[in-house]
């Protein structure tokens, strides 16, 4: 096992693992398996390239590059040649990616082969090949170093004034994070992790940078398993995984399923929302319920969740590094029990928002060793130590385990010319059934339909943050302090969830339609549905369908994809695939 100490960067360690075992498996995805030897070749190869555009130590450097194994080889090449890397999902709209480019000052950009096709940087991109290959790469002489107080990545989040906005992340707070998940998870180089989160994500740097300071091996999860919980499972059970990170929507669907007795899973993680479950008994592995922000380096408290417990599982305590305290309205500390905000300090904390010294100064407050990060989480701190969840403090939403400052959304919906205002909420008690729903205020007498405002949306806003629903309203509740009055919103969204059922009797449903009928208006909160309504249509969503698979396996025994779910929407066609699986036990059975 490779050591991880503090003053080390993950270029260090991953440095250390290729020299003592270069032949041993560093990361494995559908395009490419590469060994520890090679990722640092290749990475090396970058590293130079990037070196003779002038490129090290301070500058920037975007990564727009696909979960994959050349994810891993840009990511260190650029670390290799002392820059820091802006972590970029190419399948955000194109024009947020240029937005991204150009706030953050990105001296270059790595891209892999279809990012490259569309970025149009030609005097600044570096493209990629499979497994990171770069043609005619190489150089002499050692790669820059970067220094523990080095900004090592970029990751943008959603900002309140309608653009993202830059977390800056230090090499030190890193090799924090990568030191404290090796020593709790008791990761070595037998371990096999997995890699599902989105490039842009911050997740992302927990799932590579602490594997591969070990010399596990990294395998990326295949894309149509992120949102399918039997698939996913099956798949981490065939692979053999030890240590793996899932979204706590999907992580939710996943514990309540069957699991083989010698699984060799020992530790799931997952975080990014509240989790709302507690494991049941008998799992094979243990389930480590985690908290924190890109501004504190992904990662601030974690905790095992046990099956038995009272009430919803905590957020854990806080990890190596980090010091947590709570504080009321004045700044002043609360007792034990009180609720309050979380602000967080210690070396996790990360340097502060790029280009953004005002904002900095707002959430960023202190100076040196007592530099503190205010959260905007109400929490409360039990007798041992941990803490419960207990919301926000401001308008920031969590959904799907992404955090979403709703003005970015409105700004984008009010850019419409049909819209003159409008309002975004999160709706839902739990983290898996919650959704993102716009109330819009129409300008004239058009109020275009669902599939004409997602289209305006997409052009400058990514998945997550184009809402599940929208609701037309005749103007905003207000409060008697002229505030917008959230509470009254969800009374609003009714009439309009009644009206995505035609008017008239509805037709009778078979006894499969009505039993898969009684489950859908659960998930989605809706009176009834036709047996011609479209699942999606009528606000699911990839994470409601993951539960819809899980809870029709449950009620009928057999098996639907969430690609079949996508294909064939409606109730009528959904129970007909259960009625066709039904038929053909039967006349199995029958003929034995």
């Amino acid at each position: 096992m490779t050591a991880v100490v503090l003053g080390s960067t993950v270029v260090d360690l991953v440095e250390q693992v290729a020299s003592s075992r270069p032949r041993r498996l560093a990361v494995h995805s559908s395009e490419a398996t590469v060994t520890y030897g090679d990722l640092l070749e290749r990475a090396d190869g970058l590293a130079h390239a990037l070196a003779r555009r002038g490129i090290g130590p301070g500058d920037l450097v975007g990564l727009c590059v696909e979960r994959s194994a050349a994810l891993v080889v840009g990511a260190l090449g650029i670390l290799r040649a002392g820059a820091a890397y802006v972590a970029i999902d190419p399948q955000y709209p194109d024009e947020r990616i240029a937005w991204m480019l150009q706030d953050s000052g990105a001296r270059a950009v790595v891209a892999d082969e279809a990012a490259g096709a569309r970025l149009g940087e030609a005097d600044r991109l570096v493209v990629l090949g499979r497994g990171g290959r770069l043609p005619g790469a190489g150089g002499s002489g050692a790669p820059a170093r970067a220094r523990p107080d080095d900004p090592a990545y970029v990751v943008y989040t959603s900002g309140s004034t309608g653009q993202p906005k830059g977390v800056v992340v230090d090499h030190a707070s890193l090799a924090n994070l990568v030191a404290w998940h090796t020593e709790a998870f008791e990761l070595s180089f037998a371990d096999r992790c997995t890699q599902i989160s989105s490039p842009g994500f911050d997740a992302v740097i927990w799932e590579v940078w602490p594997a591969l300071a070990v010399g596990a091996s990294l395998h990326v999860v295949p894309a149509e398993l992120r949102t399918d919980p039997v698939g996913l499972r099956d798949w981490l059970v065939a692979a053999s995984v030890t240590v793996s990170f899932i979204p706590t929507a999907l992580a939710e669907g996943v514990i309540g399923l069957g699991w083989p007795e010698r699984t060799a899973l020992r530790y799931l993680l997952t975080g990014g929302d509240a989790l709302s479950r507690r494991p049941p008994r008998g799992l094979p592995f243990r389930l480590v319920n985690n908290y924190g922000l890109s501004e504190t380096t992904v990662v601030a408290t974690s905790g095992v969740v046990e099956p038995d417990g009272d009430g919803p599982p905590t957020i854990g305590r806080p990890i190596t590094g980090v010091v947590a305290s709570v504080v009321g309205a004045d700044g002043d500390p609360v007792p034990p029990g009180e609720p309050g905000e979380l602000v967080l300090g210690g070396i996790a904390v990360a340097r502060g928002y790029l280009n953004r010294p005002e904002l900095t100064a707002e959430r960023f407050v202190g100076e040196g060793s007592d530099r503190r990060y205010r959260t905007g989480d109400l929490v409360r701190q039990r007798a041992d130590g941990s803490f419960d969840f207990l919301g926000r403090l401001d308008d920031q939403l969590s959904i799907r385990g992404y955090r979403i400052e709703p003005g970015e959304v409105t700004a984008a919906l009010n850019a419409h010319p049909a819209v003159a205002a409008s309002v975004v909420t999160g709706v839902g008690a739990t983290s898996a059934e919650r959704q993102l729903v716009a109330f819009l205020v129409p300008s004239g007498s058009a109020r275009p339909g669902r599939v004409e405002l997602v289209e305006h949306l997409r052009t400058s806003l990514p998945e997550y943050l184009v809402p599940d629903r929208f609701v037309w309203v005749d103007a905003l509740p207000l409060t008697a302090h002229g505030k917008v009055d959230r509470a009254a919103l969800g009374a609003l969204g009714a009439p309009e969830r009644v009206a995505r059922c035609d008017a008239g009797d509805p037709p009778p449903l078979t006894p499969t339609e009505a039993r898969i009928e009684a489950v859908l208006t659960e998930l989605l909160d809706v009176p009834a549905v036709r047996p011609e309504q479209n699942f999606f249509l009528l606000g699911g969503h990839s994470m409601l369908g993951a539960q819809l698979i899980v809870r029709l396996e449950a009620l009928f025994d057999v098996e639907l994809s969430l690609r079949y779910l996508f294909d064939h929407p409606t109730l009528g066609e959904i129970a007909a695939a259960v009625d066709r699986q039904l038929a053909e036990r039967t006349a199995e059975e029958a003929r034995q």
